[in-house]
């Protein structure tokens, strides 16, 4: 099967993502961004508007401090908290559920994988709100072949469960997998080449040379996600983090060995814009 049939199985049941949430992500690249133009956007999608405020008066953006509108938050969180709350709410928003799929499961993983991308950002000195949107998207094809084929990726789901590498067994039951068709949506949501490519390589980590940055950071984060996840302490992650990987992202040995409890923290915790 081909990652163009998956698609044309999907049709009007794809997520999509609103106007605003493309023009940001496309802003990663594109300085002199107008934040009260962007407010203005959100404030045009009452559902969105929403989203964010609510999130805005957590306690990791809000504090004791009610925050009651566009402009409130806008000033509280500075433009690059907004933009992750917008991106975040409006991707999140963007899916339905689906019968037999753990969408809740789905997100805790995806926000896991994107809080840890943007810590490692901050060590490697990328871009850190680019690192958090590539973490959140990167297993966002597994979601698409859920809608396009649910009845192959329940059955996908269960061989997974028994043990199976997820990658693989889709190659092998479909002919694609969730990185191919992952990257295939970016692309149709217009979001930069960085994150379609990040969605595509980043399980390509013996390639890193070769490799885009953000795909090496993506498959970074997806190893210190499923550690610690499974139960590994701080010391066996350092012993086991793979060096040339660590190299290709020009992170210091003894940064990240004192970085490991808050990446621990990020990879394994609760996230509120759940």
């Amino acid at each position: 099967m081909q990652v163009a049939e998956i698609f044309e199985k999907a049709t009007g049941r794809l997520p999509m993502v609103p106007k605003v949430v493309q023009e940001l992500v496309a802003s990663f690249h594109r300085p002199g961004v107008n934040i009260d133009e962007v407010a203005d956007m959100v404030g045009h999608d009452q559902v969105l508007t929403a989203r964010v405020l609510r999130l805005a008066n957590t306690a990791r953006f809000g504090g004791n401090r009610t925050v009651g509108s566009l402009d409130d938050a806008v000033l509280l969180l500075g433009f690059d908290n907004l933009r992750v709350l917008v991106i975040a709410s409006g991707v999140t928003g963007a899916s339905a559920s689906i019968p037999g799929f753990d969408m809740k499961g789905f997100w805790q993983r995806s926000f896991e994988m994107a809080n840890t991308a943007k810590c490692l950002a901050k060590l490697a000195k990328m871009d850190s709100q680019l690192g958090y949107t590539c973490g959140l998207l990167a297993g966002i094809g597994e979601l698409v072949l859920h809608v396009a084929l649910p009845e192959e990726a329940l059955k996908i789901d269960k061989v997974v469960a028994g043990g199976a590498d997820r990658t693989a067994t889709e190659r092998m039951v479909l002919g694609v997998d969730l990185t191919q068709v992952g990257a295939e949506l970016a692309r149709r949501w217009n979001f930069p080449d960085a994150i379609q490519q990040a969605i595509l390589h980043q399980h390509d980590l013996l390639k890193t040379a070769h490799n885009s940055p953000y795909a090496v950071l993506t498959g970074l984060s997806s190893f210190l996600v499923s550690g610690f996840n499974r139960g590994m302490s701080e010391d066996e992650m350092l012993a086991i983090l793979p060096q040339s990987v660590i190299d290709a992202l020009g992170i210091p040995g003894e940064a990240l060995g004192a970085a490991l409890p808050e990446l621990k923290l990020a990879s394994t915790t609760l996230d509120e814009l759940l």
